[in-house]
């Protein structure tokens, strides 16, 4: 499949359109057939090399994305190839104290689509099912593909950071 990667450590030089390996579903987890994708600030970081994150090479860029369902692994229950879903980027353990205290992205094996994990600048992407969520008709295709990060960052400025609790008003 086409993808956009960073095929080196030399920045903006090293960002090429390539052909990479087609995904291939585990048990708990789904093939997206990206049909858009969100360019995010976290993107031109991973570009830049200042996350200090060791990549191997050919890595596929984009965290934010959104498609159709293409393939469900043997464990994967209530998703069907088809559903239009947004891509969660953050891959956390699930089962650590932080996580089932709702603080994912503090979990000490959370890792983003795009900066640690292949993302979404390809034709497909591969993550847990537990990381996809189907999207209201509402919202265009394009617009369910910017919400990845922003609304992890968005729910950690209201409810970590300012300790915004049920039944509270933000204007």
């Amino acid at each position: 499949m086409k993808a956009l990667v960073l095929a080196g450590p030399n920045g903006m030089d090293d960002v090429w359109i390539a052909e990479v390996a087609d995904p291939v579903a585990g048990p708990s987890e789904v093939v997206v057939r990206l049909e858009a994708a969100a360019l995010n600030h976290l993107d031109l970081w991973t570009i830049g090399g200042t996350l200090n994150v060791d990549h191997e090479f050919p890595h596929v860029l984009g965290a934010d994305g959104a498609g159709v369902i293409e393939e469900v692994g043997a464990d994967v229950v209530g998703l069907e190839p088809g559903m239009r879903v947004i891509v969660d980027p953050g891959h956390s353990c699930g089962r650590c104290e932080r996580c089932l205290a709702g603080e994912a992205s503090e979990c000490r094996s959370f890792r983003m689509l795009g900066e640690h994990l292949h993302g979404t600048f390809a034709e497909r992407v591969k993550v847990p099912a537990t990381n996809v969520f189907p999207y209201p008709d509402y919202l265009t295709t394009a617009e369910a593909a910017a919400l990845g990060v922003t609304f992890i960052t968005a729910y950690r400025m209201l409810f970590t950071r300012g300790g915004l609790r049920p039944g509270e008003w933000v204007l």
